[in-house]
């Protein structure tokens, strides 16, 4: 009886603090939005190397800035991105968790757009239907690797930011949708 008490008052501790604390912070957001001019502004060799870019499915944030950082080896460009981070009390775990939750509101938002999209595929002419198979895949894996990592407190600040995060999102290097990309162009 004490071995189960035990276990149901830990169990309890670990879901409080679970859902207690989230990273969508009014002081993360403003030090996001202070780095993002910066961030913007780097040289990179290749932007659209970032549309490449899969996160795994997990919620360890280290391990995610950990693989990503793998995936862009090599980017000379790398330690400026580490130096803006810093600079704006970020670190590159943080704004890998701040920039993947706070997507979000904007995932949630596209969904009619990309239901409609999906349908008209077979439609499109085969440079636009690539391009719209890259849009979907890349938000399909945002999805599945987003939503089982955000807790109670998460989606409390998420409604409570939605137009921020929504702005945000879109200025991010590498947004989940591509500049050429016009979902809404008709098929001819």
């Amino acid at each position: 009886m004490k071995t189960i008490t035990l276990l149901a008052s830990g169990l309890l501790a670990f879901t409080a603090a679970s859902s207690g604390s989230t990273v969508l912070t009014e002081q993360n957001l403003s030090n996001l939005e202070a780095a993002l001019p910066k961030l913007a502004n780097i040289q990179q060799d290749d932007v659209s190397s970032l549309h490449k870019v899969r996160l795994q499915r997990h919620c360890d944030w280290p391990r995610h800035a950990t693989e990503v950082r793998a995936q862009q080896q090599g980017k000379s460009y790398l330690t400026e991105v580490d130096k803006i981070l810093a600079e704006h009390q970020l670190s590159p775990a943080l704004f890998m968790e701040l920039t993947a939750k706070g997507s979000w509101p904007l995932l949630q938002s596209l969904q009619p757009v990309l239901s409609i999209t999906r349908q008209t595929l077979a439609f499109l002419p085969q440079a636009q239907r690539q391009q719209a198979e890259q849009l979907l895949a890349q938000t399909d894996n945002m999805t599945r690797v987003v939503e089982p990592c955000l807790t109670a407190a998460d989606n409390i600040a998420l409604r409570q930011h939605q137009q921020r995060l929504i702005s945000l999102a879109a200025k991010l290097p590498g947004t989940i949708l591509p500049a050429q990309l016009d979902v809404s162009a008709s098929p001819q």
